[in-house]
């Protein structure tokens, strides 16, 4: 009987596998599949309760607790029938990995009874074959990303002991060891955290001196810094980078340099704009400096030329109605430089008709 109870377990077991694998697709067929693995796995829980039940096994110890399991079991794959029926194949994995679940627990309930002795922890997991195949596999793509990782460091870990270790469980699974392939497993793993945690403080350490050897470069730009602000008159950014010039000698942290590195750009950013508004009001007061420089030679030339019609005017008082409007404007514009250049711009045109118009009539009465 022992021998059916463990081939069932076995069964079961795969049952259990194929959702959670291969039956990820939400086929019709696959979720009738597992209506048909279930029932299978009931009718066989069933056939050995049953002869259970005839055997010369007397007042069986949890007989209740596995008829009660089973009644659980039972209706649990009833409703897998209707959740597959319906379509819902989110319910039909639940209930059908849950029924699996009561039916494998019935199995070793009765691999107990009928052996009529205790089943300890250790004899219950070994009623299951298992593999560590996978295991093996995962633990040694680990370990080769741990090496990569140790050859950027350069960290110079060795791996020797490890490898030598996962070579071995390899072996032990070939020969059929599962459970010394479980302990070297373990002894793999715990190598493995030690390697882990080596690598992770290695490269913080790596990380804070470079942080710190670009802590060092900022210094020269802050004293930079310092120097630009004091020339604009920036005293309050002249403050904030003697401060961070300070937290940011004493860091011991990336994430403190790195904060204090975020303010100095920050900073530099506004400086930077501060220096360029400055420069474009250099340029505007440049551009009127000139403007105002053509304008007065202008109005020199036009002056020197109204006051020589001045002189050739007398004895016509319309020339010098025109001379004297003329030589007013002069003055209005020499008294208003900062207006726009389009307004002075018409003035100055203004003065120059009035003055040849002045010396047409001058001309004319000669």
């Amino acid at each position: 009987m022992n021998k059916i109870y463990g081939v069932l377990v076995i069964f079961a077991f795969a049952g259990l596998m194929i959702p959670t694998s291969a039956m990820q697709v939400e086929a019709a067929s696959d979720l009738d599949y597992m209506l048909k693995i279930a029932q299978n796995a009931k009718h066989y829980i069933k056939q050995n309760i049953d002869e259970l039940e005839s055997s010369n096994i007397q007042d069986w110890k949890d007989r209740s607790a596995v008829l009660d399991i089973y009644d659980q079991s039972s209706y649990k794959i009833d409703q897998l029938s209707t959740a597959i029926k319906k379509g819902d194949v989110k319910s039909s994995r639940e209930l059908f990995i849950s029924s699996m679940g009561n039916l494998k627990q019935i199995s070793l309930m009765l691999n107990q009874i009928a052996a009529n002795q205790p089943i300890s922890k250790t004899e219950m997991e070994n009623k299951v074959l298992v593999d560590y195949t996978q295991t093996i596999k995962r633990y040694e793509m680990n370990i080769k990303k741990q090496m990569q990782f140790s050859d950027r460091l350069g960290a110079n870990i060795d791996f020797i002991e490890i490898e030598n270790l996962l070579a071995l469980a390899k072996q032990n699974m070939v020969n059929g060891q599962n459970e010394k392939a479980k302990q070297v497993l373990d002894k793999i793993a715990t190598k493995g955290t030690k390697i882990q945690k080596t690598l992770i403080s290695i490269h913080e350490e790596n990380k804070i001196i470079k942080a710190q050897a670009l802590a060092e470069r900022y210094i020269d730009r802050i004293n930079s810094l310092i120097v630009q602000a004091k020339n604009f008159g920036l005293l309050d950014y002249v403050k904030q980078l003697e401060t961070t010039k300070i937290h940011l000698v004493s860091a011991n942290s990336t994430s403190q340099i790195t904060k204090n590195v975020r303010i100095i750009i920050t900073i530099n950013n506004d400086i930077t704009q501060a220096n360029r508004n400055n420069l474009q009001q250099v340029d505007v007061d440049e551009i009127r400096l000139s403007q105002t420089q053509r304008i007065t030679a202008e109005l020199n030339q036009l002056e020197t030329k109204a006051k020589l019609l001045h002189s050739d005017a007398i004895g016509s008082n319309k020339a010098l109605y025109y001379v004297e409007k003329a030589l007013s404007i002069i003055d209005n514009v020499r008294n208003n430089l900062d207006d726009s250049e389009r307004k002075t711009n018409s003035k100055l045109q203004q003065i120059d008709q009035l003055l040849s118009i002045a010396e047409k009539i001058v001309q004319e009465s000669t």
